[in-house]
């Protein structure tokens, strides 16, 4: 009866012509598989597993803790695992699938590309808030000293001109806690990117998770509102030099 409902499930997938989603997960990470729908009432149910099959034919290492099993992938590839659950009376009551995909944990796979201001896109419900217009009021003297004020003004200026400002949102020393920041503001509608950042004082690699890349700090102060408020966090500002 077990290998039938087995075979059956297989049958399935073949049938609906489309194959199985993969969650993703790091090569060398720890990985927690459960049954979401029979977690929260483990204790009226015996889990069957079967030990997970990975992209090699090696047998691979696992842990079996209450109604989980746990396991580390070692090397990139697909790997299925097989949960029978049966009630008291050790009857089949529901077969699942697990299918996760290890990825390794590299740049390419986490880090994206810095977009340009102009590319950065707001979620439908927010409301961009017309920028406001500050006229600076210039002082008429004919005093010469007054006459020099604005080449200085100007340089200052100049000196801005060479800076652009990021939003960032947190920073990690695990990249794969700094993705699930990302992929939450992705989900939220903001282009997120991951920037990984040497810290000296501790000689470790972090993963600082940021949003845009403005050359006006009001439209980034702006913008850091916006995120503010809808996802009830705290942000900074940095800045980012164009040399």
């Amino acid at each position: 009866m077990y290998k039938l409902i087995h075979v059956i499930i297989l049958i399935i997938f073949t049938a609906c012509g489309s194959g199985p989603e993969y969650h993703e997960v790091m090569v060398n990470k720890t990985v927690k598989v459960y049954s979401q729908e029979y977690h929260d009432e483990a204790e009226n149910y015996t889990f069957k597993w079967e030990p997970p099959k990975g992209p090699s034919k090696k047998a691979i290492s696992f842990d079996l803790k209450n109604d989980m099993l746990i396991f580390s992938p070692k090397v990139e590839g697909d790997y299925q695992i097989h949960l029978s659950i049966t009630d008291i009376s050790d009857e089949v009551i529901a077969e699942e699938m697990f299918y996760y995909r290890a990825i390794a944990e590299t740049l390419e796979v986490a880090i994206a590309k810095i977009k340009p201001e102009e590319e950065i896109s707001l979620p439908p419900s927010v409301v961009k808030k017309p920028e406001k217009k500050i006229t600076p009021k210039v002082k008429k003297n004919k005093s010469s000293k007054s006459a020099k004020k604005p080449a200085r003004q100007s340089k200052t200026r100049r000196k801005s001109d060479n800076v652009d400002y990021t939003i960032q949102i947190a920073a990690w020393p695990s990249l794969e806690q700094a993705r699930k920041d990302q992929l939450r503001l992705i989900e939220e509608g903001f282009d997120a990117y991951i920037e990984r950042h040497y810290r000296k004082e501790k000689d470790a690699v972090w993963y600082r998770v940021r949003l845009g890349k403005f050359s006006d700090k009001n439209k980034a102060l702006e913008i850091q509102d916006q995120i503010e408020s809808i996802l009830g966090i705290k942000s900074w500002l940095d800045i980012i030099s164009k040399n």
